[in-house]
């Protein structure tokens, strides 16, 4: 419910209601449905459910920060810490690293700002609404309600704002107006009822959509001097979030007909709130749904939370590292109790006698040992980590390598919590069309009857050329504003076909002779040549779709459309003379061979991803009733009646086009007669309402799309991305398994599968494309054999699978594991004749089965199921609109982007995150023993060792900045080793060529995160042992040093504050100087943050804390800032501690290396050869004629030739190793 009335938040139940004409409501009125006032500003970012106000904003933004088991740790670290018969410490030193780190986390969320109602980021979103809900609206009253309320005489229009709007008012939007609600369309300035709206504020796409009214209320509601204003009933169901889909029914009064008329509502008659009116000047409607029922509301979803492997481990090891803690907590009090037992009696300072309770105090002890070793888990950690992500989203962001000039376009990161796991990919599933694709279509050849057009005098190679492929498109993807996008290319020509059309050529006069009859016998259709056969194939080309006719701003017209197929094949007619130029929602007008015409559009049956067909019901200008359809060839064909006699012509070019990757379409058509469509209708108009409405629905037009007549066929090409070849070869080399998951048929995914080298030459392919389990299973089993052969003789596989045995294996749990276990060791799996489902589930069985790294890569709404399904979804700014980039974790430009994503981003992010967690250990480890040591000489009393304030700084402040920057910047290798080439050509040339060959070299190093090499336990456990013994280290040489030898002249001791000042001193140089020993890349930014942002940030607290009073280091510091040993020991702990981490380091690099080492070592020889090499021309330069004979014995001047291992060799044979 709403906070401040008793309108629910949404309304989940079908409604009935009726219109409002009376501009007013009573109270049940505004009850029952949603307040279309919009108040997001009061909407918790991550439950969308959960809803705060000023009182409950707090406890409800802390919820998700408590949801981490580390927060609620520090939560009762605080707790206890604030309690002084337990603490040793001060209560302040845990509570304001708790809030400050708590602060932080919210502020990287968005939610710090909304802390109060005045927060920047929720006072914007405050302003918004408010600019929103007061946006002015029109709505239209009943003529007898003005007479009774003459004070709004003026006209027949009240004005309200949008958040006044209820169920059941009339709109009125005008032209380029945003619709403030979901309306039913009643009537529309056009006199077709039609209207144009643009729902790029909804999907993304610009592309304009066409709505319409029903003729019948069009005819009621055409202008405002006449409109009726009779009851008008409306039946809806529930709102969902699907954008295109809408079941209602409007009950209309025809002519005083009593009981009103019932008439079928679709989303052909659903506008959208938030998108715009265009090209239309005003449209009336109804109010359907509104305010969090619209929509847009519904589609706004919560923000998506993902966690990676490494954090699940990291929150495994705080358990761990929490039971650890628990148990020395526990040996550290029971060795007081003992002590206290055995000597606390006799130490009189102490102030115990017999009758104190010795385990009580052991007990206080435990909880002030919890407090002193809860150092062991880093309060900074999971801040650090975000914001490290942050950081190293924004880098990915500005990437300039990822940026797609043609698109305009960077690449964008919405979900920053797993980019570690952009290094571990093990499987990528991509879907073909716009992702692989340029999704921009050509035609290509169209097959009329038995003939082929558009076949030149060279046939079509089977396989495209891959250097075409490869070189990027002239044409403009992202174009300016006002211009149109070109979805399609028309180069078609066919000299015998225009001839035909135009009536001069004598093959259009060959007999066809082919009768069409509808069932009954009542009315038929002949088609007695192949002239006439053209026009009804270009006529069914002209009619059967979606698209609209757009003019850009030089009234040149093009076509818009929900798919680059439908606008290719519309506008293939166009230019062939059959120009489609608008349509409404009951007439659609063309230009056929110059001539004007106009068909009546009676029912138009949409294409979806389940029909995967298109049809019409027209009635063309001779009064005869078609049903045009068109879809993919395995759905007509079982539609076609008996005895086709085109079929196996058709069949025979549909085989050949899919070998050379064409997307192909059939081309079929009925006719009815006047009493088959009159029952048809009156069938279509009584559909119940209800959940089972959209099934009787899909029955009724299954019978009406069947005994169908083959006219032809199309074949249209969509040419592959720039560089997907290359990026998928590279993906294969670094131990990806690369699946496409496409609708097309399977000769077409196999050939465009070899095209872009998911199939190589020395793969061998299995197929799977049984129309039956049992014949399935059969097969299975078969390719297991071959699939065994392969294994054994260390050859390559890729897998062939078709949509309907992708169904068996999905269903049979048998099948299933049987197929899983041969694919996951497949180089690449193509599954065609998937729908958006079956990819989701093909995604989900892979991702369940084999617990791998999986990323979904996609670019249109088909694509929105596998994508949300995948550890990682991936989105491309494409031309079917923007839901694929919505649902995705990271969008990108192009295919080709997602090398450089995976392979250097998600590379290192991989050992940056991991190192970071490792570290991120070892330096509280290092911390934490001292303290663990200390107990043992002071009676294990629960003393703190270090002051409690230099505790709080020591994650929050000294050693928190040198770590982020590192796991911001550092890079383990990378091909770009110039910022600027040399101007020397040659040298310029040698220094691309060394680059080339480390970008060759980059998938061989991917094995890093797949494998996991890094973050380990076996790794987590060394970097605990280090800890453990540099930690004992700097304590037992410290006490041995300073513990109680006189440091200064005038005899005094050091005492405990300058022993701990001396050991925290060596902590915090031992952090920073491991971290500068296991940098790769330096910068300015490391180097600041090690020395002023650390060491220097330290000495400046150091002596701030000699003058704080009440604290431990009171007077300390200078005083140990003016003896010898405290210089000499810091001195003793670089060099012994930091040279032994470097040797270390060295000689694993030797005795170890990794693939990265060896680059890192051929980078270091090339820089030092090409330096000599330069040096050598240079003094060759400087000699004139006179001298170049007294060094005759310099070489000659040299000329590079590269070779094959990647190195570069002279005319002298010196090498220039790479």
């Amino acid at each position: 419910m709403d906070f401040f009335s008793n309108r629910p938040l949404t309304y989940d139940q079908p409604r009935t209601f009726e219109a409002n004409f009376s501009g007013e409501r009573t109270l049940l009125d505004v009850e029952q449905y949603p307040s279309n006032f919009i108040k997001t500003s009061r909407q918790f970012l991550q439950l969308k459910i959960l809803r705060y106000n000023i009182v409950t904003f707090l406890p409800k933004s802390l919820l998700l920060q408590f949801a981490r088991y580390a927060n609620i740790y520090f939560l009762c670290i605080a707790i206890i810490q604030s309690i002084p018969v337990l603490s040793p410490l001060s209560p302040f030193s845990a509570i304001a690293p708790l809030v400050f780190v708590l602060g932080l986390s919210m502020g990287r969320e968005g939610t710090f700002s909304q802390l109060f109602i005045l927060g920047w980021e929720d006072y914007g979103r405050h302003v918004s609404d408010a600019e929103v809900n007061s946006t002015p609206a029109v709505i239209l009253k009943s003529r007898d309600a003005q007479k009774q309320q003459f004070i709004f005489q003026e006209n027949f229009f009240k004005s309200l704002t949008w958040a006044d709007i209820c169920v059941g008012d009339y709109i009125i939007v005008k032209k380029d107006e945003s619709f403030p609600a979901d309306l039913i369309i009643l009537g529309s300035s056009i006199e077709s009822g039609v209207c144009y709206i643009e729902t790029s504020s909804l999907d993304g796409e610009k592309n304009l959509k066409p709505k319409s009214a029903i003729l019948e209320s069009q005819r009621m509601y055409n202008n405002f001097e006449s409109y009726s204003d009779r009851i008008l009933k409306v039946d809806a169901v529930v709102p969902s979030q699907d954008l295109y889909e809408f079941d209602g029914s409007i009950y209309l009064q025809i002519d005083d007909q009593i009981p009103p008329k019932k008439f079928q509502m679709s989303g052909k008659q659903l506008l959208l709130r938030g998108a715009f009116l265009r090209n239309t000047d005003w449209i009336l409607g109804v109010a359907v749904y509104t305010g969090q029922d619209t929509k847009i509301m519904r589609n706004a979803d919560p923000a998506r939370v993902k966690s990676s492997e490494i954090e699940r481990i990291m929150n495994q090891l705080i358990l761990g590292i929490l039971a650890i803690q628990m148990v020395l907590s526990i040996l550290t009090c029971s060795l007081s109790s003992a002590w206290m037992h055995a000597y606390g009696i006799d130490s009189a300072y102490l102030g115990y006698d017999r009758s104190t309770n010795f385990n009580l105090l052991a007990f206080y002890n435990f909880f002030s040992y919890m407090l002193l070793y809860n150092t062991m888990i880093p309060i900074s950690l999971i801040v650090s980590l975000e914001f490290v992500k942050v950081f190293q989203s924004y880098f990915i962001e500005v990437d300039e390598e990822m940026y797609v000039a043609q698109r305009d376009k960077f690449a964008k990161v919405q979900t920053t919590t797993i980019n570690e796991e952009l290094g571990q990919v093990e499987y990528i599933f991509s879907d073909k069309t716009g992702t692989l694709t340029c999704n921009q279509m050509e035609f290509k050849y169209c097959v009329i009857g038995d003939v082929l057009y558009g076949e030149k005098d060279e046939k079509p190679k089977a396989i495209p050329n891959p250097q075409l492929i490869r070189q990027p498109s002239q044409t403009k993807i992202h174009p300016s504003d006002g211009e149109v996008f070109q979805h399609s290319i028309f180069t078609f020509d066919d000299p015998e076909l225009t001839n035909i059309i135009a009536g001069e050529a004598e093959s259009g006069k060959n007999k066809v002779n082919l009768t069409i009859t509808s069932l009954d016998g009542k009315a038929k259709l002949e088609i007695k040549t192949q002239s006439d056969l053209i026009d009804n194939y270009l006529t069914l080309l002209a009619s059967a779709h979606e698209c609209l006719v757009q003019y850009d701003k030089n009234n040149q017209p093009s076509y818009q459309g929900p798919s680059p197929d439908e606008i290719t094949l519309v506008d293939a007619a166009a230019h062939l003379g059959f120009r489609f130029t608008g349509a409404s929602a009951s007439e659609q007008k063309f230009v056929i061979k110059g001539q004007e015409k106009k068909f009546q559009l009676l029912k138009s049956f949409e294409f979806d991803s389940a029909r995967k067909r298109m049809s019409v019901i027209i009635r063309d200008d001779r009064g005869q009733l078609k049903v045009l359809s068109k879809g993919a060839d395995n759905i007509i064909k079982g539609r076609l009646a008996k005895d086709q006699p085109f079929l196996v012509k058709v069949d025979d070019h549909l085989q050949k086009f899919s070998r050379i990757g064409l997307r192909c379409l059939m081309m079929a058509c009925r006719v009815l007669s006047e009493d088959e469509y009159r029952d048809f209708d009156t069938k279509f108009n009584n559909l119940p309402d209800g959940p089972e409405k959209k099934t009787l629905l899909d029955e009724l037009t299954d019978t009406l799309e069947r005994n169908l007549v083959l006219l032809g066929a199309t074949a249209v090409e969509d040419k592959l991305q720039p560089l997907v070849p290359e990026t998928i070869a590279d993906l294969l080399k670094a131990n990806i398994k690369v699946w496409m998951l496409t609708g097309d048929k399977l000769e077409t995914a196999e050939n465009i599968a070899k095209s872009c080298k998911l199939i190589q030459g020395d793969f061998t392919v299995m197929r799977l494309s049984e129309n039956t389990e049992e014949a399935c299973q059969n097969k299975l089993i078969t390719n297991q054999e071959i699939f065994d052969h392969c294994v054994k003789e260390g050859r390559k596989k890729s897998f062939l699978v078709e949509g309907q045995c992708l169904e068996f294996l999905i269903k049979n749990p048998i099948l299933k594991s049987g197929f899983v276990a041969m694919a996951k060791d497949c180089e690449s799996v193509i599954c065609c004749r998937v729908t958006p489902k079956q990819k989701a589930d093909v995604v989900r069985m892979i991702k369940d089965s084999l617990n791998k790294i999986c990323l979904a890569i996609g670019d249109g709404a088909n694509d929105v199921n596998m994508i949300q399904a995948a550890h990682i979804g991936v989105g491309l700014y494409g031309n079917e609109g923007m839901r694929a980039v919505q649902s995705s974790d990271f969008a990108l430009g192009e295919f080709r982007c997602l090398w450089r994503l995976l392979l250097v981003h998600g590379h290192w992010s991989y050992i940056r995150i991991s190192e970071m967690v490792l570290y991120f250990f070892y330096k509280n480890m290092i911390f934490t023993v001292p303290q663990f040591f200390f107990a043992f000489f002071n009676a294990f009393s629960g003393q703190s060792y270090f002051d409690a304030w230099y505790i709080a700084f020591y994650n929050l402040i000294f050693t928190a900045l040198p770590l982020i920057m590192r796991a911001t910047f550092d890079q383990d290798i990378n091909y770009r080793q110039y910022i600027n080439y040399d101007e020397n050509d040659k040298i310029k040339d040698l220094q691309l060529k060394q680059e080339q060959y480390l970008k060759n070299k980059f998938p061989s190093i991917y094995y890093i995160g797949q494998q996991k090499t890094i973050f380990t336990i076996p790794n987590y456990l060394m970097w605990a042992f280090i800890g453990l013994v540099h930690g004992m280290i700097i304590f037992f040489f410290t006490l041995w040093v300073v513990g109680e030898h006189i440091v200064r002249v005038e005899g005094h001791i050091s005492g405990f504050p300058g022993f701990s000042l001396c050991v925290y001193t060596s902590i915090i140089l031992i952090a920073d100087l491991s971290i500068a020993v296991r940098t790769k890349l330096w910068n300015w930014f490391n180097f600041i943050s090690i020395t002023l942002l650390s060491i220097v940030i330290y000495i400046i607290y150091m002596l701030v804390s000699h003058y704080w009073t009440g604290t431990l280091m009171e007077y300390t510091p200078l005083t140990m800032l003016t003896t010898p040993q405290y210089w000499l020991l810091q001195i003793f702990m670089i060099s012994v501690i930091g040279g032994t981490e470097a040797l270390v380091g060295q000689l694993a690099r030797e005795l170890f290396q990794s693939p990265t080492d060896l680059m890192q070592k051929q980078v270091k020889s090339f820089q030092i050869n090409l330096q000599s090499w330069i040096q050598k021309e240079e003094r060759l330069a400087k000699q004139d004629s006179f001298w170049q004979g007294i060094y005759n014995h310099q070489p000659e001047e040299v000329e590079l030739i590269p070779i094959s291992d990647g190195s570069i060799k002279n005319t002298n044979q010196q090498q220039i190793v790479l």
